[in-house]
């Protein structure tokens, strides 16, 4: 059995940035992860292609290609992949005021800026201040100010035995325990997990678990899964409920999604 340890990915070792942008590229084997780490500079996450969990004090973000996850100075956050991903890594320098939220926050990819962090990315760490990779950069820092916002996250419990709860929910995509037997396990009533739920997360079980379902869709369909197996590794008896619940979520059937993709 592979270790912890043995999965962990090294962090950047680096006291200051070479310049105002500084692009990172790693490959993430499946079941990786950086551990729990802040930055003294802003951070932007894409993945090319696989899909980034990146877990925050009380959220937890599925990260897809078509959207990225900017970091503001200071933030903790850990970041796995269970089916491996293509990472670019952009550090920006702690001046940079073009993103005027201090939280995290996912944002929408545009082609335009896909294509300049794919660019940005082949650069010289000590590239030219002055000529084309400079004037890329502040194009790309300009375009980074414009990405529209998405919202769509799942919230994460604080209490030890709530995050052992979902972490197991998580790694158990297809389990059908229901929340009668999910407190059980817990030594509580149902009302009393439903109360701690809201409490901490701000939305009942019930619902936390389809936001979940639905996130873990994201994540297995940038895989080369077929629906059937996606719907059936999610719990779902047939595809047909699996579709409809992507539908009403997304507005589009999982095949249109990874069509679009």
């Amino acid at each position: 059995m592979t270790t912890d340890a043995a999965r962990e990915l090294s962090l950047l070792q680096m006291q200051s940035l070479p310049r105002e942008l500084y692009v990172r590229q790693q490959t993430m084997p499946a079941g990786h992860f950086f551990p729990p780490h802040q930055h003294d500079w802003h951070q932007l996450l894409y993945a090319v292609s696989g899909v980034l969990v990146v877990d925050l004090i009380g959220e937890r973000y599925f990260i897809p290609p078509e959207q990225a996850i900017w970091l503001p100075r200071g933030c903790q956050h850990s970041v796995f992949t269970e089916y491996g991903a293509d990472l670019k890594s952009l550090y920006l320098d702690p001046g940079y005021q073009g993103m005027a939220s201090e939280k995290a926050a996912v944002l929408q990819v545009s082609p335009l800026f896909r294509e300049l962090i794919l660019t940005a990315a082949e650069f010289d760490v000590e590239y030219p201040v002055l000529g084309y990779e400079n004037d890329l950069v502040q194009l790309l820092l300009q375009a980074l100010s414009r990405l529209e916002r998405n919202d769509r996250y799942l919230p994460w419990p604080v209490s030890d035995d709530l995050i052992t709860l979902c972490t197991r929910l998580y790694q158990q995509s297809d389990s059908s325990e229901t929340s009668v037997q999910l407190a059980d396990g817990l030594a509580v009533s149902p009302r009393t997990l439903d109360r701690r739920f809201r409490r901490e997360t701000g939305m009942s079980l019930k619902q936390w678990r389809l936001q979940l379902r639905l996130m873990q869709a994201i994540e297995l369909l940038n895989t080369g899964q077929s629906i059937t197996a996606i719907a059936l590794e999610l719990g779902y008896s047939s595809p047909s409920p699996f579709i409809y619940m992507f539908r009403e979520q997304f507005g589009v059937s999982p095949a249109q999604y990874r069509k679009q993709r």
